[in-house]
């Protein structure tokens, strides 16, 4: 939003321009994080533009203030915010124009608070790309170390190696950036490698990388190898990509506690105290439904947020990588009419071939379940109110509990076909980053034997017998319809969008164009792949014991929780009934009924909320993702139900 110039910029810039200049001295640091930030705007601009945005906050908040003081003046009445004793001569005027006072009052309030609100904004925009940039450095650099290695080891100098880097910025995202930054300062401002390095040292929001361009440095000073270096950096990064997973799991470790501690133990002894309250006579329904429906879900999704936030890991789909040797005909012979059409049919196509297979599409973007399941839960709720309508007089909290149901059951609904067909996707791409390891060793092992990567394609199309054996058909098949190797090897890597597969598809085909020493680029890739699988596994296998902790935490609250319902609560209340009966003595006349089915429905949310979201936190912890906790939630949110439903003896709709 801000990273460009505007017509705002330029506004700014002339209304501000001389003020701006006589300051200059001081926005040093904000020109050199704007560097950082890969904000191309020089920071006078960038200061203009933030001037004018924080002018059209002030306005927003002076027309918001006058909205809120008419609002308080005429519907609410407020009384004066504090008394002042006015002569009687002036008191008639005082009163006439008091609201006109306040209104300005809080429209001046709201309106500094809306600009510096806007200089705020501005102010920590640059650290906030600036730290998202970091953090995909640093999580990008071992591999983009690797791609380095391997051209390396192939022959090509170090210019030709970022300019690779550059171009392959799908993959390689914000350390591309970084080397079309040297790239830049070499090709566009005629400088040397070794200035170009230090240049970059000096705007570069990542420290493994400046450490890294620093021992460059030393290599191109000291005239040693520099393919020896970047085989050193890769085996230190991999081992501190390690040590930055242990130390994730220790913090994951804490966090685990901590949940146990404040949304499992601290719920429940709340819920405790409560319901000893209510007994006595002193009921507060209020806080424990606060503790039910408000601190239980929104403190379990924000611990899921905060450890999704610090996962390290990369979750989700591989980017899609461009095909580069398609013929592209000149723009005059390219008959627009004949294009719309073909695109037409095209778009028909993929319309039919996603019907004739919707649940091959679900598997593949399982997030379009909820184009279904939402809507199919939403007409149960719907029909469930219907049936069970809110007459104006009744019990809410009685007629909430009779159509919470068909609200449970919708969101089992929406759960259910997400976490099947996410599981479903799931499965097949952990079988396939699995084997790809053992893929590219076979491909390295062909290729070292003297057969050509074309051939040890077509040799394994035919003698595969792995899951994988479809896709290297499919891409066999391509090259026999002409599709160059490059672009079979491209097509193979979308299909799957794989991060491993992905990176070394792309550093393959650099190989095929410069080097062609494949058989070298295969060994490294594999052993990249490896690694990447190793690391999975040990943090799966350290990170199944935080689900299981989830899982215990969970039995131990429902459990309690129903000992609560079932047991102690009755016992109070039939203990009340019979004191108020007996008349007994101020001993126990402290002891009231309570409203046993009230606290009982309470206490199943309680179990069920504390599934759902338990089960979220349970698949980030175990898998880093949101979307893997569905299959947890599911599972827990109908134990929760279905137990619940069936002991206390509800009706399941």
């Amino acid at each position: 939003m801000f990273k460009n110039a505007n017509a705002l910029t330029y506004i700014g810039f002339k209304l501000f321009a001389k003020d701006i200049e006589k300051k200059k001295e001081k926005y040093y640091e904000i020109g050199r994080n704007l560097k950082k930030a890969m904000i191309s705007m020089p920071p006078e601009m960038y200061i203009a533009t933030a001037r004018m945005f924080s002018l059209l906050f002030g306005i927003t908040g002076a027309i918001l203030g006058l909205i809120i003081a008419y609002v308080l003046v005429t519907m609410v009445q407020l009384p004066p915010f504090f008394p002042i004793d006015i002569p009687e001569p002036y008191r008639a005027a005082w009163l006439f124009y008091r609201p006109f006072i306040y209104a300005g009052l809080l429209a001046i309030l709201l309106t500094v608070a809306f600009y510096y609100l806007g200089n705020l904004l501005f102010a920590i925009y640059p650290a906030t790309v600036i730290s998202d940039r970091k953090s995909k450095i640093d999580r990008t650099l071992p591999h983009a170390i690797i791609f380095m290695l391997s051209l390396s080891r192939g022959g090509m100098n170090l210019v030709n190696i970022f300019k690779s880097l550059a171009e392959n910025y799908e993959v390689y995202g914000e350390i591309s950036k970084e080397a079309s930054r040297i790239l830049w300062e070499i090709e566009g401002l005629g400088k040397d490698l070794r200035t170009a390095l230090a240049d970059a040292i000096e705007v570069s929001p990542s420290q493994n990388w400046r450490d890294f361009l620093h021992g460059l440095i030393t290599i191109i000073d000291s005239g040693g190898d520099i393919t020896k270096y970047l085989e050193e950096r890769a085996d230190f990064y991999f081992e501190r990509a390690r040590q930055d997973q242990k130390n994730f799991l220790e913090f994951l470790s804490l966090m685990a506690e901590t949940y146990v501690t404040a949304l499992v133990a601290g719920p429940l002894f709340l819920i405790i105290i409560q319901t000893v309250m209510s007994v006595i006579g002193q009921p507060n329904d209020v806080a424990i439904f606060s503790i039910i429906y408000l601190v239980i879900p929104v403190g379990s999704f924000m611990f899921a947020a905060i450890i999704k936030l610090l996962s390290p890991s990369e979750i989700g789909r591989a980017p899609l990588l461009r095909e580069r040797y398609l013929y592209l005909p000149k723009v005059r012979d390219i008959d627009m009419e004949k294009l719309k059409e073909l695109k037409r049919k095209v778009w028909v196509r993929n319309v039919r071939k996603m019907l004739k297979n919707p649940f091959k599409l679900f598997a593949e973007r399982p997030y379009y379940t909820f184009a279904v399941s939402v809507p199919v839960a939403l007409i149960f709720t719907i029909y469930g109110f219907s049936v069970n309508p809110y007459i104006p007089g009744m019990n809410f909290k009685y007629w909430f509990f009779t159509v919470d149901d068909y609200i449970f059951i919708s969101i089992i609904i929406v759960l259910a076909f997400f976490a099947l067909f996410y599981e479903l996707g799931r499965r097949k791409i952990k079988v396939y980053m699995r084997l790809t390891p053992i893929f590219l060793n076979k491909l390295a092992s062909a290729n070292e034997s003297g057969m050509s990567v074309y051939r040890a394609i077509k040799m394994l199309a035919k003698s595969d017998t792995s899951p994988l054996r479809k896709e290297i058909e499919k891409m066999n098949s391509n090259l026999d319809w002409g599709v160059s190797l490059g672009d079979a090897l491209i097509r193979f890597a979308n299909r799957l969008r794989i991060f491993e597969i992905s990176r070394t598809i792309t550093l393959l085909n650099e190989a095929l164009k410069s080097s062609g020493n494949v058989t070298e680029v295969l060994t490294i890739s594999a052993k990249d792949a490896s690694n990447a699988e190793l690391l999975r596994r040990e943090r799966a296998v350290s990170m199944f014991s935080y689900v299981i902790i989830i899982y215990i935490a969970f039995f131990v609250f429902i459990g309690i929780v129903y000992v609560i319902a079932s047991t102690f609560l009755s016992t109070l209340a039939e203990a009340a009934m019979k004191v108020q009966g007996t008349g007994a003595g101020a001993g126990l006349g402290i002891l009231k009924s309570v409203d046993v089915i009230t606290y009982r429905n309470a206490f199943m949310h309680a179990a069920i909320f504390q599934g759902l979201f338990g089960g979220i936190l349970a698949g980030v912890m175990g898998e880093g993702s949101i979307s893997a906790g569905f299959k947890h939630a599911l599972v827990m949110v109908l134990i929760a139900y279905v137990g619940f439903s069936i002991l206390f003896g509800f009706k399941l709709i």
